[in-house]
């Protein structure tokens, strides 16, 4: 059992090491369902979010340079007053009809970015910022009511942003401020647990090398198909999101 469970945090890490070394972010999306596999929620959660947490930092550390500081200034203070609408709403937020509406964004924004990749250019732009403040405020209330923050971030950003390194670093900056808030308020909690640190430490070795691995594939492929990978990511995050917006319907979940 416990060469299972070695084995598969390191196939969590390894992935979620890669992919966000390619892409930038989607960590969280691929380690969570393997590690939920054979860990309880309570530990399968804060050891997906440390990990998040550890490849912020270095992708945060190796790209510093090429962080567009506007743009994620602009998103992280959008987010606070965002936060304090989403806490105001959550015990009423219909979460099946927020991930639904989500789900289907992100469908519709993955499913044209793919088509278009290479044929539309992003760009920073002063008339994007009102964009930026709306994607924050979203972003805010989403992480706050029904948890997930980061795809109208992504989806946002890969239209605005040019350069796969611009683009990466950005992200990489607004999750890491963010997974320091969620890391912070799970330890507060009691769930950042002596295991869950054991395990964390057991998956370095895993998540270092994911994160090289998909950091130089990174660099070898071309600026469209690097396009194509997030919004590919962001398609699977949509029909995921609708997919539990499905289940928490027929729970009766609103």
């Amino acid at each position: 059992m416990e060469v299972l469970l070695a084995g598969c945090v390191g196939a969590a890490a390894g992935l979620a090491g890669f992919t966000q070394g390619l892409a930038g972010f989607g960590s969280t999306l691929v380690a969570l369902p393997v590690l939920g596999a054979v860990l309880e929620a309570r530990t399968a959660t804060p050891l997906g979010c440390l990990m998040a947490l550890g490849i912020n930092v270095c992708l945060m550390a190796r790209l510093r340079g090429r962080v567009a500081w506007r743009e994620l200034v602009v998103l992280l203070l959008a987010s606070v007053p965002g936060m304090a609408l989403g806490a105001w709403m959550l015990w009423d937020a219909p979460e099946a009809l927020l991930k639904g509406l989500l789900g289907a964004y992100l469908v519709w924004c993955g499913a044209r970015g793919v088509a278009t990749a290479g044929r539309e250019t992003p760009s920073i732009v002063g008339a994007a910022l009102p964009g930026g403040v709306a994607t924050g405020i979203v972003a805010g209330v989403l992480g706050v009511a029904i948890g997930v923050n980061g795809p109208p971030v992504v989806a946002w950003a890969s239209r605005r942003l040019v350069g796969r390194d611009v683009l990466r670093a950005t992200l990489a900056g607004y999750f890491l401020a963010a997974g320091v808030g969620i890391v912070g308020s799970q330890w507060v909690a009691g769930l950042v647990t002596p295991r869950v640190l054991w395990l964390f430490g057991l998956s370095l070795p895993a998540l270092g090398l994911g994160l090289a691995a998909g950091a130089t594939l990174c660099g070898r492929i071309s600026e469209p198909a690097f396009r194509r990978v997030v919004f590919t990511l962001l398609t699977v995050a949509g029909f995921g999101l609708l997919w539990q917006a499905a289940n928490t319907a027929a729970a009766g979940g609103g």
